[in-house]
């Protein structure tokens, strides 16, 4: 099932697996967080006493004896459905490599926050058996794309889930970051970079840089500051259909770089144009618990239930 930006974001989807023909399911697993794939057994069993096959990496597979070995590429390309075992930074690199087949990724989360990744350890079983019976909404999420221009030329693209972050490099000076927005300049931002987030990164960088709370079902797209320079530091926010322009504009702070979701990087020159729009392609994340957007901010975020 494929998502595109012209489908509306406030209708988060309930489907049955059963109508999805739902069969393989992709086990991706953080191997430094699973001390002896404890929990990826668990789940192996789990999806296989449902009647699933649980497809995972050759050597992860090796390893616990069970389970169907397939390549890195065919895990995402030809399973139905993923699940993801590690932290958030474990979701966005499994839901990363979901762009081109736009499956549905589930996190069961073996960090810290587990913000994207909702499913805890003690609730894998039960978790597997909400996929199996069908309880579980897709929700298409918004994506970045970023493309970097140079000397009129496009050298590289880099999509983000999250965020796509425009950054001094270590121990450099600020960046003077020159912004417009559908080609009428907003303002210079002297600073330590700056950040274009996504609704669902809303919760991410940009939260700690002083941003606002967004909705993930809203499209827009919040652009926030680091550390700048100047007399306001206020986040602003556009609509998820423009097009953003940042330029490095200061030969002694051409020393920058973007990154994407904090999973790679790509070193700016001077004039070089970052170019930010809404991706035509969306993610889907898959959901079995039963609470909502606010219930996670106050459980996760805040720290209270």
């Amino acid at each position: 099932m494929y998502f595109h930006a012209s489908e509306r974001y406030n209708e988060p989807m309930m489907q049955t697996m059963e109508n999805r023909n739902l069969k393989r399911i992709g086990v991706v697993v953080n191997r430094p967080k699973d001390e002896g794939y404890t929990c990826t057994a668990r789940v192996v069993d789990r999806l296989v006493a449902c009647g699933f096959e649980a497809c995972l990496e050759v050597d992860i597979r090796d390893a616990l004896g069970r389970g169907t070995a397939v390549g890195e590429s065919e895990l995402y390309a030809d399973s139905d459905f993923l699940i993801c075992l590690g932290g958030d930074g474990t979701f966005l690199k499994t839901a990363r490599h979901t762009l081109a087949c736009c499956k549905p990724v589930l996190g069961i989360n073996l960090g810290s926050v587990g913000f994207l990744a909702e499913v805890e350890v003690a609730g894998i079983e039960s978790a597997i058996d909400r996929l199996a019976a069908g309880e579980v909404r897709l929700q298409p999420r918004m994506v970045l794309r970023a493309d970097v221009i140079r000397n009129g030329t496009c050298v590289y693209t880099d999509y983000a889930i999250n965020d796509a972050v425009v950054t001094r490099m270590a121990l450099s000076r600020i960046v003077d970051l020159h912004v417009s927005v559908d080609d009428q300049y907003v303002d210079a931002f002297p600073s330590d970079g700056l950040i274009v987030s996504t609704p669902t990164g809303s919760t991410a960088y940009t939260l700690s840089a002083g941003g606002p709370i967004v909705q993930p079902e809203i499209p827009l797209m919040v652009i926030t500051p680091i550390c700048p320079h100047i007399l306001y530091s206020r986040s602003f926010i556009v609509s998820s259909d423009s097009r953003l322009a940042i330029r490095i504009g200061d030969r002694r702070s051409a020393d920058a770089m973007l990154t994407a979701d904090g999973q790679a990087g790509f070193a700016l020159e001077l004039n070089d144009v970052v170019e930010i729009s809404r991706a035509p392609q969306q993610i889907v994340f898959a959901s079995v618990e039963r609470v909502n957007f606010y219930e996670v901010l106050r459980a996760k975020i805040h720290g209270r239930q």
